[in-house]
């Protein structure tokens, strides 16, 4: 009877044994599942959102998903299926509106990041294009350290980097790569 009990006992030794030594955590692997932002915790579609500060209007998005997730360290509002957004002067006019094939706002940093396809047309119509675009809210500017295409009524401008008001009223491109000069049809 010891000898069964000794056989057993050493079987139930060696099984907890393996599981101790067997089963290690990866730190890295336990970080990644255990990560908070892979899922959103709030999912919209056909998201219309008016914004307003001091009783004004200040702009106007509209988007066809928006997710939000809640990571600790930087949450954010995602546009995975594209963005389209109009600014408001004081007088409740449409100053510029811009287009993106892709967006995602950072609530802690004021901060929006347009990407694929983005468009940005201003009241007097000149228009911007680039593939990755930065609005910094509270700083009232857009910018981009990507190749951007300006066209106005005159000229077209090509460049790498750019800024500008929120508004795209006045702007100054950087590395400015080609100029084209559009003819007058009056001419």
């Amino acid at each position: 009877m010891s000898h069964k009990f000794l056989k057993t006992g050493t079987a139930a030794s060696v099984v907890v044994l393996f599981l101790f030594v067997g089963c290690r955590n990866n730190p890295e692997v336990v970080r990644q599942i255990n990560q908070v932002d892979t899922l959103p915790v709030e999912q919209r579609e056909n998201v219309h959102l008016v914004y307003t500060d001091s009783g004004y209007k200040r702009f106007e998005m509209k988007a066809p998903v928006a997710a939000f997730y809640n990571d600790l360290q930087n949450p954010k509002l995602e546009f995975s299926r594209g963005i389209h957004v109009w600014f408001y002067d004081y007088y409740g006019q449409v100053e510029s509106e811009l287009s993106a094939g892709y967006a995602v706002r950072f609530p802690a940093l004021n901060r929006w990041e347009a990407m694929y396809n983005v468009i940005f047309v201003s009241k007097k119509g000149e228009k911007l294009e680039t593939d990755h675009l930065i609005w910094d809210e509270a700083a009232e500017k857009i910018f981009s350290d990507k190749k951007v295409t300006v066209t106005t009524g005159r000229e077209i401008i090509i460049g790498e980097g750019f800024e500008a008001d929120q508004y795209f009223n006045t702007y100054k491109i950087q590395k400015i790569t080609g100029e084209i000069l559009l003819e007058d049809e009056n001419q």
